[in-house]
């Protein structure tokens, strides 16, 4: 792997103090949310577009920072990598190939140039998820104010009527 990370992620200054954490006055809070963040001219039109949608995801959930738009850039640029690379491997369904000797036989197999790419891009964006808290159990780990949504069953079966 890649990245390393060792021992528990540090607890956000929030969660600490409500659990009336001594550790809550020394700890760094998430740091200014930018007025507007726009993604840098020389990204291409793909990554121009994932740019917005992270900005928009992340200022609703409260977690970005001015300090956030290079993890956003290189997020960016290497999804565009792990999604070409993902699509070719669609369409020619070829992530192997196999060497053989001079007899005809197998030596070996190895992965094509678009398989590794497309595994080493997706080792990079899940390090990059989990900084930037991407998935359920990212999220949960930042600890962000976000509100469970409970569906009633009762509204399923009833509609507006039950609600009231």
């Amino acid at each position: 792997m890649l990245y390393d990370m060792r021992g528990r992620p540090p607890k956000p200054k929030h969660i600490l103090e409500l659990t009336g954490s001594k550790h809550a006055k020394g700890r760094e809070e998430l740091g200014n949310a930018p007025a507007a963040m726009e993604p840098p001219e020389w990204l291409k039109p793909r990554a121009k577009a994932i740019f917005r949608r992270l900005v928009e995801w992340l200022t609703k959930m409260g977690t970005l920072a001015e300090t956030d738009e290079h993890v956003l850039i290189r997020y960016c640029v290497v999804y565009v990598m792990w999604e070409f690379a993902a699509q070719q491997l669609q369409a020619t369904d070829l992530a192997y190939v196999e060497v053989t000797a001079p007899d005809g036989s197998l030596r070996f197999s190895r992965a094509t140039g678009v398989a590794t790419q497309a595994r080493e891009c997706g080792e990079q964006l899940r390090h990059l998820e989990t900084v930037l808290g991407l998935t359920p159990a990212d999220r949960t780990r930042l600890g962000y104010g976000a509100v469970k949504v409970v569906a009633d069953p009762v509204d399923a079966l009833f509609g507006d009527a039950a609600a009231g």
